[in-house]
């Protein structure tokens, strides 16, 4: 087992053990309770992108012992997990050509959100296991052979976050969320034109002193909406139908080219 994985599971391991330490304490009280400003996020021929908002409370019963420091709140949107493929290019006789390759299943929209920077939200190893910012997403890589390792090529996994990160589908928003009193929190997301559609899962975390004391979990969907969404129920559907169609519509569309710029 390489130590990379070896790190990892550790890093799960203590986020399980801070969990449950938590848990059996008696002054273990927070709770959180929250909501988005939709559970459903419409594409449609304009589309240029769009927001959601998160808020919510930290409740606490009577018998909950006052904390020193303040909450720290992180909400995580995900997307649906899909197959990725980094390619590397190499210099062969003078061409640039598509040599080494690794395919990672990673999550295809990631945006973190925190009341302040990741790294002062918790440890490492916390962080980690909780999937709390991008250097904590933890993504399976596939080499060439059908081979999966956890514990993947670091040169191609920043690559691949760099992308992603370029793309608009990864991004962290340090200091975001927002709090609204001691127990009252509220963030406003950015969601950009190019999110995929699917499933997507909005994650709230709650620490305090560095240890995850609650989560709660929404549950977002992504979907096209009109025309757009006729188009993709057809070509899933009904692939051949789709796709006569589709030929069909290029022909009458080049005579009607011809027709209007015809030369006499």
């Amino acid at each position: 087992m390489s130590p990379s994985l070896l790190r990892r599971l550790g890093a799960v391991v203590l986020f399980v053990a801070a969990v449950a330490g938590v848990a059996g304490g008696a002054v273990r009280a927070e709770t959180l309770i929250a909501t988005a400003s939709s559970d459903r996020i419409e594409i449609h021929s304009n589309f240029s992108g769009t927001s959601l908002t998160v808020y919510g409370s930290i409740e606490r019963d009577a018998g909950t012992v006052g904390r020193a420091g303040a909450y720290d709140v992180a909400v995580i949107l995900m997307g649906p997990e899909r197959p990725v493929v980094t390619r590397r290019k190499d210099r062969v006789v003078g061409l640039w050509v598509n040599r080494d390759a690794r395919t990672y299943h990673a999550p295809s929209f990631y945006a973190a959100a925190t009341t302040r920077a990741v790294a002062d939200t918790a440890s490492p190893q916390i962080l980690a296991a909780a999937r709390v910012g991008i250097d904590a997403l933890i993504l399976p890589e596939s080499v060439p052979g059908g081979v999966e390792v956890l514990a993947g090529t670091t040169e191609f996994q920043n690559a691949f976050l760099r992308l992603q990160r370029r793309a608009g589908l990864y991004a962290e928003y340090p200091g975001a969320v927002k709090l609204l009193g001691p127990h009252l929190f509220s963030v406003t997301m950015p969601v950009p034109a190019e999110v995929p559609v699917g499933r997507y899962r909005a994650r709230v975390v709650l620490f305090g002193d560095g240890i995850p004391l609650a989560e709660q979990a929404l549950d977002i969907t992504v979907a096209k909406t009109g025309f757009e969404q006729t188009v993709a129920d057809l070509a899933g559907q009904w692939p051949v139908a789709y796709g006569l169609l589709s030929v069909a519509i290029a022909l009458v569309t080049g005579w009607l080219g011809g027709v209007l710029f015809r030369r006499d």
